[in-house]
């Protein structure tokens, strides 16, 4: 009993012990502070990454495959999988307001694809966007553009530009050329704001664009006919949130592709004389995605699509064709280049809070080195070594508990109002911490995971016990006649 008693009024009265406290508890949110942005970030990049790759592909090559139609209905009756969808990607070259840029193409099926991934929920310009855009044209010029926009604007009154966006189909019906969905970022002009966000102020929506492609035979050749080009109207845009798919990707409608792509179902020509010879060569995709159930893990998922896929390619004599999950087909490269600076990140700040580990000591020391008459006074009265150090190791347990309490009461304050902080900062100061114009992602992603946190603050109280170990040692050396004549 004298034992609790003795810390709670050694933590009572000893102003030197807050300074410890206050080690503990700003190393602790510091680090928490670190983790929970990195692996906002992280959490962040893997969900958009995900949200448009579904949980595991199949694919063989750019040639593509046959057979992809009964592979999915066949696919669709598994009890793990959720949705599946065919895909056709190549690579092209787009002309878009003037600038010419490679690009990855997929040509999708927009309601099927979204079965499989957020698709829709990506597409950025809505009709209350596109109404608001129309309304500050006829502000800023005035009652004749009045006249020549009222017309759009009842148009989007009525229409969900999103539901034309999915069909593919131009804005207003003013055009009959195929649809283009492209990444926010594809097109030159599209700027954003200080505060990251687009506008339309400089329209690509409704514009035309080139594309050209490479059509590529079932032998891994190039066609015959060269290059495939098209005009196409862009419907909408989508932004996802991703650099990588933002940037480079763009999104038409599956048959088009398919045919500019030649893997469309086609006669078989005679190579000398240009008649048909009877056989056909049968439609192709490269890819097929596919979602999972929720109730199963990506291992079950893969593993169960793995299984039909083998066995339905033994049955239909196709070539081999492969299975793959999501991280392992594009994005693990990518994530786990973010996963190795998070962990670095956090060992590093890790390695900076020892000192905290050194503080404890230090200060534990002084406050030894200050009872040494208290501590002669206790072991004349029977107190062993055991008891005197578990008194100090007892008063480190309790500085790392409130020290850690604290430390996370203050880093949840922080990571929840990260955003607010930035904002003030940069209104008092002018100064930013994450600069929506750089990055593409508008808000600092952060959010607080209870086993990181649980494992921080453990680690937090247990350095401040092992900082306390050699003085604690120290007082339990301590030679109890010469402590009551200490001054």
């Amino acid at each position: 009993m004298y034992k609790v008693l003795l810390i709670l009024r050694y933590f009572q009265r000893r102003l030197v012990a807050l300074f410890a406290l206050l080690a503990v508890s700003l190393c602790t949110a510091m680090v928490i502070i670190v983790i929970s942005v990195m692996g906002g970030f992280l959490d962040l990049m893997t969900h958009t990454a995900k949200s448009l790759s579904g949980d595991v592909v199949i694919q063989r090559d750019l040639t593509g495959f046959p057979d992809y139609e009964q592979l999915i209905v066949g696919l669709r009756e598994l009890e793990q999988v959720a949705g599946a969808a065919a895909i056709v990607r190549g690579f092209g070259l787009i002309k878009i307001h003037g600038a010419i840029r490679g690009v990855y193409i997929s040509g999708i099926r927009p309601d099927e694809f979204n079965t499989v991934t957020d698709y829709r929920d990506k597409l950025h310009w809505s009709s209350e966007k596109y109404r608001a855009y129309l309304e500050r044209m006829v502000e800023q010029y005035g009652p004749s553009m009045a006249d020549t926009l009222s017309p759009r604007i009842k148009w989007f009154d009525k229409h969900d530009l999103n539901d034309h966006s999915m069909k593919f189909r131009s804005p207003l019906d003013e055009s009959d050329r195929p649809g283009m969905v492209p990444g926010i970022a594809v097109s030159p002009v599209n700027e954003r704001d200080k505060d990251g966000q687009y506008n339309l102020w400089h329209l690509s929506t409704g514009s035309r664009v080139t594309l050209t492609v490479l059509p590529i035979t079932t032998q891994g050749g190039f066609d015959d006919l060269g290059t495939a080009v098209e005009e196409f109207t862009v419907v909408n845009e989508f932004k996802s949130g991703f650099m990588e798919l933002d940037v480079n990707f763009v999104y038409v409608q599956f048959d088009v592709l398919q045919r500019m792509l030649g893997m469309h179902e086609q006669e078989e020509a005679d190579p000398e004389t240009g008649q048909p010879t009877g056989n056909t060569f049968a439609a192709r995709a490269t890819e097929i995605v596919i979602r999972g159930h929720d109730d199963y893990s990506l291992d079950q998922i893969e593993q169960a699509v793995d299984s039909y896929v083998a066995e339905f390619t033994e049955r239909r004599g196709t070539s081999d064709l492969i299975v793959k999950n999501w991280l392992e087909d594009r994005w693990g490269t990518i994530l786990a280049a973010v996963q190795k600076e998070k962990a670095m990140m956090a060992f590093l700040f890790g390695v900076i809070s020892l000192v905290a580990v050194v503080m404890v000591a230090v200060i534990f020391y002084m406050i030894v080195m200050e009872k040494t008459r208290d501590i002669g006074v206790l072991r004349a009265l029977g107190a062993s070594r055991s008891g005197i150090a578990s008194v100090f190791l007892g008063y480190a347990l309790l500085v790392g508990v409130i020290g850690a309490s604290l430390g996370l009461v203050l880093s949840a304050a922080v990571v929840w109002n990260l955003n607010d902080i930035q904002d003030l900062l940069a209104r008092w100061f002018g100064f930013k911490m994450w600069d929506p114009q750089i990055y593409y992602f508008d808000k600092i992603p952060s959010r607080l995971d209870v086993t990181e946190v649980t494992v921080i603050m453990i680690s937090a109280v247990v350095a401040s016990v092992l900082g306390a170990l050699i003085p604690a040692w120290l007082a339990a050396r301590t030679d109890p006649v010469g402590s009551l004549r200490y001054e």
